[in-house]
């Protein structure tokens, strides 16, 4: 009996310290996006693990509540709760769908395209069909074309007409960012900023039908920086099949991180200084390749934008995939007399990044 009750207390010891460790997290991974990643290299990277953190938490609480311990199970909710506003921002809870004026009612398709996987020409674009095939009014991409026009692209050159038909307003694609768009627009000429060295933030004024005033931006901020050697290391780390050398070189991947958020939070200026500039109806949207957690998406949204995936989906997800590396970096801010009323994210197209489609309504 005595070795029973000696167990049992070993079991809860652990699990009270295992409860602590993650409310600790949790308040760490939530609010640390608040600190400039220049004056600290772990919170930002504290700020990635923020998902499996609230999982571990919901977890540890049930089971608690499983033991009827209710003042243990408090301890990481509470923490849920003290975190809510940056929580809610990576896992939503909306229950219930809006309502949706289809006469006032228009679509917004953002997607990093990965240049259309131009690299395998034996089959039309699967990204470009998906795109025709939503009908939304206006899309912004993302790597569209390094090099050329897209529509040059040999696996899109097949869809060119129905592109032109379906979207007369286009950009060439040249230098990363794309729009295609059913309504004329202008590109904001103060608005362009590093299309030559991979940081593209670019803004268009849309013409919208009735007199109505849109901004769009489309952002696609620095890449991590990560080669395909060091995502196939990461990959092997999520399986634990590394070795004492591997070790080692995960510390430069560390450094590679650090550095990208670094230029994160320079990059990230730019684009509110953009923001604070522009008229009340806006749209934020593209790659931002940080998270909600971070201290770039925190910049860029400021006090005055709404996140659609906050406001209409519901739970974890993410929008980049690849070697075992789930992140949710793309995203479709908004603010003036719009609202959000429909959000999702497809399974769709043959880039690493999945789409995001969100329907706004005119208040």
């Amino acid at each position: 009996m005595k070795g029973l009750k000696f167990s049992k207390l070993t079991i809860k010891t652990l699990l009270l310290v295992v409860t602590m460790l993650a409310a600790i997290a949790m308040l760490i991974s939530a609010w640390g996006g608040l600190v400039n990643p220049a004056k600290s290299r772990l919170l930002p990277l504290a700020t990635l693990s923020m998902p499996i953190v609230i999982m571990v938490n919901v977890v540890v609480s049930l089971v608690w509540l499983c033991f009827l311990k209710w003042k243990y199970a408090l301890i990481p909710i509470v923490a849920i709760v003290v975190s809510w506003s940056a929580v809610s921002t990576v896992c939503p809870v909306n229950f219930f769908a809006k309502n949706v004026d289809a006469d006032c009612a228009f679509k917004v398709l953002t997607f990093n395209v990965a240049n259309f996987d131009y690299i395998n020409q034996d089959h039309p674009s699967k990204s470009m069909r998906y795109i025709l095939d939503q009908d939304a009014d206006f899309v912004l991409m993302q790597e569209g074309s390094q090099e050329r026009d897209y529509l040059e692209v040999s696996n899109v050159i097949s869809m060119r007409d129905e592109i032109i038909e379906k979207y007369p307003y286009h950009s060439d694609g040249n230098r990363d960012l794309v729009i295609m768009s059913k309504y004329p627009y202008q590109v904001v000429p103060d608005s362009v900023f590093g299309e030559l060295d991979g940081v593209c933030v670019k803004a268009f004024d849309l013409q919208y039908p009735g007199g109505l005033q849109l901004r769009i931006l489309n952002l696609h901020l620095r890449t991590f920086g990560m080669g395909s050697d060091d995502k196939k290391l990461y990959d092997r780390i999520t399986k634990l099949d590394v070795d004492v050398k591997e070790r080692r070189e995960l510390s430069q991947i560390i450094d590679k991180l650090s550095r990208a958020f670094v230029i994160h939070a320079k990059e990230a200026a730019i684009v509110r200084s953009i923001i604070d500039k522009s008229p009340s109806n806006l749209i934020v949207c593209g790659d931002f390749n940080d998270t909600p957690s971070s201290f770039c998406y925190r910049t860029i949204r400021g006090g005055d934008l709404k996140d659609t995936f906050q406001d209409c989906g519901t739970g974890l997800t993410y929008t980049f995939y690849a070697n075992h590396i789930y992140f949710k970096i793309d995203h479709i801010l908004y603010r003036g007399n719009l609202e959000a009323v429909e959000w999702r994210r497809d399974k769709a197209g043959d880039s690493d990044h999945y789409p995001q489609v969100a329907t706004f309504v005119w208040k």
